[in-house]
C-alpha cells in the first residue's frame, strides 16, 4: 500500500524564527563556562581574614617574643591581622633567624616557617653577655635563650655585629676542634677566660667546681692534656679545686 508523499510549503517568517539548534548548546555549555569561571574566580579571591598565626621550625625563640617582634597587639590575636605581607621582610633581618617564610591559607591561617641560627658559644666582654654563631656574628645581648653553651671571656673587639680579632678567633676555633675531639668535655667546661696577663684559665663545673691554669697557649695539646686529666681523676674519684697544666705534667691541688 503506497503512502501519498505531501510537500509541505513552510513560510519564510516562520523558518525565520525557528532557533537553530546547532548553535544552542554550546552557547549553554559556554554559558555554564562563564558561570563556573565566575564562581571560582570568587573562591579564589576571597580568602578568610588572618585571624591566627602558627609558627613552625622554633627551637629557642617563642611565640610570643616573635608576636611582639612584628608589633602585634595584644588585642590584635582576637581580630583580623593586617599588615602580615611585610613580615616576611622584616623576620629574615631578626638576629637570631636564617630564614623566614609567611604563607597565608584560605581558612585564616598565617603559617610563618623559621630556620634559626645556631648559637655556638656565649662571649662575655665587660659588662655585657653575647650570644655568637660559627661565623662569630651576634645573635643576641644579654638575652641568651641557648642552654647549656660555654661561655668565652676576655676584652675582644665588636664591630658590625661580630667578636673581632685574632685572639677571640684562634681561642674560638682551637676551642671549637677541642669539643669535637672531646666532645665529653661540653658537659665539663663552664668557662674559657683569656686574662689580661694573656694567660688562659678554665673553669670546670663537673665533676667539682675547680679551676684549670693553662699558661699563654690554648690549643688542642692543652685540650687534651686536660681531657687526660679529668679522666684519671673521675677514675679515681679525686676532687680537686686547681689542676695547673702549664708544665709537662699535671699539677693537682
Amino acid at each position: 500500500m503506497r503512502h501519498n508523499q505531501y510537500m509541505v510549503d513552510i513560510p519564510e517568517e516562520i523558518v525565520e524564527k525557528r532557533p537553530n539548534r546547532r548553535f544552542i548548546v554550546p552557547l549553554v555549555l559556554l554559558a555554564s563556562g562563564v558561570m563556573g569561571i565566575g564562581f571560582l574566580f570568587h573562591w579564589v579571591k576571597s580568602p578568610k581574614p588572618i585571624q591566627k598565626i602558627v609558627f613552625q621550625g622554633l627551637v629557642v625563640l617563642k611565640p610570643a617574643d616573635l608576636v611582639e617582634y612584628l608589633g602585634v597587639p595584644s588585642e590584635g590575636m582576637n581580630q583580623e591581622i593586617k599588615g602580615w605581607n611585610e613580615w616576611e621582610k622584616k623576620l629574615n633581618l631578626h638576629p637570631r633567624i636564617k630564614l623566614a617564610r609567611v604563607n597565608r591559607d584560605r581558612e585564616g591561617i598565617l603559617i610563618i616557617t623559621l630556620q634559626e641560627k645556631v648559637a655556638e658559644f656565649v662571649v662575655h666582654v665587660g659588662d655585657m653577655i653575647y650570644e655568637v654563631d660559627k661565623d662569630k656574628e651576634i645573635l643576641s645581648e644579654n638575652n641568651v635563650l641557648a642552654d647549656h653553651l660555654i661561655v668565652i671571656s676576655g676584652s675582644f673587639p665588636i664591630t658590625s655585629n661580630k667578636i673581632q680579632g685574632t685572639q677571640f678567633s684562634d681561642l674560638s676555633s682551637e676551642l671549637h676542634s677541642g669539643l669535637e675531639s672531646y666532645p665529653a668535655l661540653k658537659t665539663r667546661i663552664s668557662e674559657v677566660s683569656l686574662e689580661q696577663d694573656g694567660d688562659y684559665m678554665i673553669y670546670l663545673k663537673s665533676p667539682s667546681h675547680a679551676k684549670v691554669f693553662l699558661g699563654n697557649k690554648f690549643d688542642l695539646y692543652q685540650i687534651r692534656k686536660l681531657y687526660a686529666a679529668l679522666s684519671f681523676l673521675e677514675s679515681e674519684n679525686i676532687k680537686v679545686s686547681t689542676i695547673d697544666l702549664r708544665g709537662e705534667d699535671a699539677v693537682y691541688h
